[in-house]
Order: C-alpha cells, then structure tokens, then sequence
C-alpha cells in the first residue's frame, strides 16, 4: 500500500513538471508581439506649375488660369490727319532756323533766329539776329512773314532791306522781357514816396528884429 502511494505520488509529480515545462514552451513559442508600425514610403515630390512641389502650397500643375487674351491693336488716326513724309514744298522749323539771310545785292545781314506763330498755329513773321559775332551781342529784328523769300534749295533766306536798315529798326522782345522790364520799373510795396512817408521840414530858426 505505502508502495503504491509513493508511485503514484511521483507519477503526479512528474506529469505536473511536464505540464509546466509544456506550458512554459508554448508560452514562449506562441507569445504574441506587439504590432509594429507600418513602414510608409512618402511618395516621390512632383514639381508643379510654378517650380515647387505638392507640398508648398503652390499652384499644382494644370490649375493654372488661361492667360489673359490680348488687347486688340490700337487703329491708326485716318489717312488724311496723317503726315508720312515731308514733301519738296515743305520746310521744317529746324531747318528754317539758323538759315542764312541775305538782302537782294546779296549781302549777309543776318540769321534767322526764331519763328513766330499766330494765335491759329500759321507762321506770321520770323525774329532776325543782325550783327554780332557768333550769336552775341546780336540785335533781334521782328520781320512779318510776307517780307521774307525763303529759298530751300539754297538754304538761305532773302529780304528786300540793308544790314544798316535793320539796325536802325527796333529791337524786337518776347512778352517775358516786356514782363521783365515792367516789373524792374514799378516800384515795390511800402515804398512810395506819400505824404505819410515824407520826411519833416527842417525848423528854421526864429530870428528876432
């Protein structure tokens, strides 16, 4: 009997280590691991429209607005407001000016200066320098338009008077001399010569007889 107990007392002892050791393998072959994360690739950067990439907050590629459509040409004022090309019968002001003036024996008396217009645009008259050398110390002579042949081929001006005749005219001014000279003569403010402003006789001395 004592026998007996003692076999089956190692029979349980041995079934129970086996049990544990059975369970210890299939602990540690069938434990579950924790999950990992997923590995993400990113996607390769595409460049867009305006040279940065998806990511930029730019404009993506295809998004872009049609471009404005073009003005229309602008048309031309009409063909007969419109001076092409100046004609053998035409004189340009540059041209006119610094030309030659010569009287009717041929005699240089001076150059032309300027040109003057009327109030409508039309040449009334040309401003003469007379004497002088290069220019200064000339006189200014005013000559209306009709008293002057101008002679394009020649590139020269022809007159009917001598050089003596236009030094003794007057001499010719532009309203911002004529302006000059009147504000040069009136006298400032304040200094009239009003009674107010005259100083006080003199006393003379009292004389007894």
């Amino acid at each position: 009997m004592m026998k007996r107990l003692l076999m089956t007392t190692a029979a349980a002892s041995l079934l129970a280590i086996g049990s544990a050791a059975y369970a210890q393998n299939a602990t540690d072959n069938g434990a579950v691991q924790p999950a990992q994360p997923p590995v993400v690739t990113p996607p390769p950067a595409e460049n867009n429209a305006s040279g940065g990439d998806a990511n930029s907050g730019g404009v993506i590629s295809g998004s872009q607005p049609s471009p404005a459509a073009e003005a229309a040409p602008a048309s031309p004022p009409p063909s007969d407001a419109v001076i092409s090309a100046q004609t053998d019968n035409q004189l340009r002001a540059d041209q006119l000016i610094g030309m030659t003036v010569y009287n009717a024996q041929g005699e240089k008396v001076g150059t032309v200066h300027d040109i003057i217009l009327d109030k409508d645009g039309r040449a009334s008259g040309v401003v003469l320098n007379v004497g002088g050398v290069l220019g200064i110390g000339a006189k200014s002579v005013g000559l209306t338009w009709k008293e002057i042949d101008v002679k394009p081929d020649q590139q020269a001006v022809q007159i009917s008077y001598s050089k003596e005749q236009l030094k003794a005219a007057p001499d010719f001014k532009t309203t911002d001399q004529i302006n000059a000279e009147m504000n040069a003569q009136t006298p400032p403010a304040g200094s009239g010569s009003g009674l107010g402003n005259a100083p006080a006789p003199a006393t003379q001395p009292t004389t007894n007889p």
